[in-house]
C-alpha cells in the first residue's frame, strides 16, 4: 500500500481523509474499479473517536453480497483511552488474529496496511472468510456431521440430553436479549417497538458489531433456526393430532 490513503481527500465531498482513505484502501484490497468518494458514500459508520473509526459497507463480491467492517486509526493521534492509534492499531490487529486461530465467533480480517498517517484493517464475516479463502465450510460449521448412534436407548438419551441443555441455553440468551433491549431502550430514552424494529439507526459498539457481524453470517445460527423450525413444526403437528383424537 502507499501513502496515497487521504491523499486528495481535502478535496472529496465528504472532506473526512481517514473516511477517504479507508474507501481507498477497499477499493485495493478488493480490487474495485469504483472513485473511492462512491465507496466513501457507502460506508457507515458506527463508531467515531478521536483516533480511531469504523465502518461498516455492503458489497457485491466474488463470493455474493458481503458485509465487511473497515477499522481506520489516525496512527499518532492519542485516543481518551491515552493510547495512540497506532496502538489501538496493533491491538486490534491482534485480536481479530487471535480470534481466527481459535475459531471464536467475531469478523476475521481480511487484510491490513498502514500509511504515514493512517492505518486500516479490512475485516468480515467468518463464513465470507471462509469462501473468499476457499476453506470448506463443512469442517468449520460444529454438529454439521450428524454422530452415528449405536442403538435408539443411546440415541433417546443423547437426544435428551442435548434437548435440556437448548432449552437451558435459550432461556439463557432470551434473558441475556430482554436486558439487551432495556439497556438500548435506556440509552436511547426511547420506546422500542415491539416489532418493526427500531425508528433511529442504533449506532453499535464495538462488541455489538461483532455480534451483529456474527449473526450475518451464514453459518453462524443456521443450525439453531432449523432446530426451532423442526421443533415447532412437530409440535404444531402433535397438537393438532391431539386435538382430533378427542373429537
Amino acid at each position: 500500500m502507499t501513502e496515497s490513503y487521504g491523499a486528495g481527500s481535502r478535496n472529496s465531498p465528504h472532506q473526512d481523509p481517514i473516511r477517504h482513505g479507508a474507501a481507498v484502501f477497499i477499493g485495493e484490497v478488493l480490487g474495485i474499479t469504483d472513485s473511492p468518494d462512491y465507496l466513501a458514500s457507502d460506508l457507515s459508520p458506527i463508531k467515531r473517536d478521536a483516533n480511531a473509526s469504523i465502518y461498516t459497507i455492503h458489497l457485491d463480491s466474488s463470493v455474493g453480497p458481503a458485509a465487511f467492517m473497515v477499522y481506520a486509526y489516525v496512527l499518532e493521534e492519542r485516543g481518551g483511552d491515552g493510547r495512540t492509534g497506532k496502538e489501538n492499531f496493533d491491538l486490534g490487529l491482534a485480536k481479530l488474529q487471535k480470534a481466527a486461530e481459535r475459531s471464536t465467533p467475531g469478523p476475521r480480517s481480511v487484510a491490513h496496511a498502514e500509511t504515514g498517517d493512517f492505518g486500516f484493517i479490512l475485516a468480515t464475516t467468518p463464513g465470507t472468510y471462509r469462501a473468499l479463502s476457499g476453506e470448506s465450510e463443512a469442517s468449520d460449521a460444529p454438529g454439521s456431521a450428524p454422530e452415528e448412534f449405536i442403538g435408539r436407548e443411546e440415541s433417546d438419551r443423547i437426544r435428551g440430553e442435548l434437548a435440556q441443555e437448548l432449552l437451558r441455553m435459550l432461556r439463557a440468551a432470551n434473558a441475556h436479549a430482554s436486558d439487551w433491549l432495556s439497556a438500548v431502550q435506556i440509552a436511547s430514552q426511547a420506546d422500542i417497538p415491539d416489532e418493526g424494529g427500531i425508528d433511529d439507526l442504533l449506532e453499535f459498539t464495538e462488541d455489538e458489531t461483532e455480534l451483529a457481524l456474527y449473526l450475518l453470517d451464514d453459518q453462524s445460527i443456521g443450525n439453531l433456526l432449523r432446530a426451532l423450525n423442526l421443533l415447532v413444526a412437530t409440535a404444531q403437528q402433535h397438537t393438532a393430532k391431539a386435538l382430533e383424537n378427542e373429537r
